[in-house]
């Protein structure tokens, strides 16, 4: 399974994200481009801690979740809950949010994937291999939401 510790795939997201525009087709979803982005920013901003959200999991909940999650099935669309400090109700500027998302990759990427990483307010504790791939699956769904 993809993940954003492997420099082609950091590569590829930053080239889909670069693709997004105002007027990207909504393919599905609620949220505008801008809106989407910011709301990938959020999530990466999770994965370093610098945004909180309690953990509102059981530790067997948590596990079955985080093993479907993170397995190559895809996220069910317009099924998932986020925590609602991610949600993004608001208006971005997209260009901003492009420059930001790559930013934010490369230092989520620095971090030691042996490590200890914040506590995930739905999946648990986590392992920065299993971000890794939390963080390319978040991604990648969120940019088919727009056809990128």
């Amino acid at each position: 399974m993809k993940t954003i510790f492997e420099p082609a795939v950091r590569k590829e997201l930053i080239e889909r994200v670069n693709k997004l525009t105002p007027n990207s087709p909504q393919v599905f979803g609620h949220m505008r481009p801008a809106q989407g982005l910011h709301h990938i920013n959020a999530a990466l901003q999770l994965y370093l801690g610098e945004i909180t959200s309690p953990y509102h999991g059981n530790n067997f909940k948590a596990g079955l979740m985080r093993f479907f999650v993170i397995s190559p099935i895809p996220i069910p669309r317009g099924k998932a809950k986020t925590a609602p400090e991610l949600i993004a109700e608001g208006t971005y500027n997209l260009e901003a949010e492009k420059l930001r998302f790559a930013k934010l990759l490369e230092r989520v990427v620095a971090q030691p994937k042996n490590g200890e990483w914040p506590v995930h307010f739905l999946f648990g504790k986590m392992t920065g291999d299993q971000y890794g791939k939390l963080g390319y699956k978040h991604t990648d769904h969120h940019l088919q939401e727009y056809g990128v």
